[in-house]
């Protein structure tokens, strides 16, 4: 082999240890920025409950059984603890903001804590549950395990271009197009928060969530968009079961 080729090869594979080095200290940084809370952080948290007028409460006992239907969540549990609840009124709808802690899985077994946010808005409109989210892979294998315990099957819309950008997931396929009928299937296709921000419907909540602790400066963020989809739910959404 050429000397010019060995060189190149060399100074290849230093930039691609480099690179993966650097790669895994963004991850880990990015990993603790995301999964701890500053005294700061939980200040300005404390402060914004109270200038809003919401109640905020450290530790629920049961505080995430309303909510278990889906990720982060478990689809049905009793007695499931929430930490940092906020509760009390937004736009006019009651809210509902919270941490949920569960424990993640290596390969010898449970490890590390994950840190779970989630923002619900109540309705006065009631749906069954319908779920609305990025596309994966294994979304429909995870639909039909979930089914078993009420998650619902995959369904497509007949709008090709939501049923691209989106996986809809619901027990009521017929709710589920009386829901996505007209201005809040266009509204979602049109809007750039849906790509980034899962839905799902349960009864008078609609819910939101993401990985990593609850910070005051995300709360109205969702909260506002939340609404914003309430507001374009159509009245007739409701299908008795």
């Amino acid at each position: 082999m050429s000397e010019p080729w060995e060189t190149l090869i060399i100074v290849g594979l230093f930039l691609f240890i480099a690179g993966f080095f650097g790669l895994f200290i963004w991850v880990a940084r990015y990993v603790n920025k995301r999964d701890n809370q500053s005294p700061q952080q939980r200040e300005e948290l404390l402060q914004l409950a109270a200038s809003r007028g919401w109640i905020h409460t450290a530790w629920v006992p049961g505080g995430g059984d309303r909510y278990c239907g889906g990720g982060p969540l478990p689809m049905k549990g009793t007695n499931i603890p929430v930490v940092d609840q906020i509760v009390g009124e937004f736009r006019g709808r009651a809210i509902c903001c919270f941490e949920y802690h569960s424990r993640g899985m290596d390969a010898d077994g449970p490890s590390t804590v994950q840190h779970s946010t989630v923002f619900a808005v109540t309705s006065t409109t009631s749906v069954p549950r319908l779920v609305i989210k990025r596309p994966r892979a294994l979304d429909k294998v995870n639909a039909r395990t979930d089914a078993l315990f009420g998650g619902g099957k995959v369904i497509e819309l007949g709008d090709p271009e939501f049923d691209e950008a989106f996986r809809l997931i619901a027990n009521d396929e017929e709710s589920a197009r009386n829901v996505l009928t007209g201005p809040l299937a266009q509204f979602l296709t049109s809007d750039p928060r849906a790509k980034e921000e899962p839905l799902r419907f349960q009864g008078n909540d609609l819910i939101t969530w993401h990985r990593g602790r609850l910070r005051a400066e995300q709360i109205e963020q969702k909260l506002n968009y939340l609404c914003d989809v309430l507001d374009r739910q159509p009245a007739q959404a409701h299908h008795p079961a």
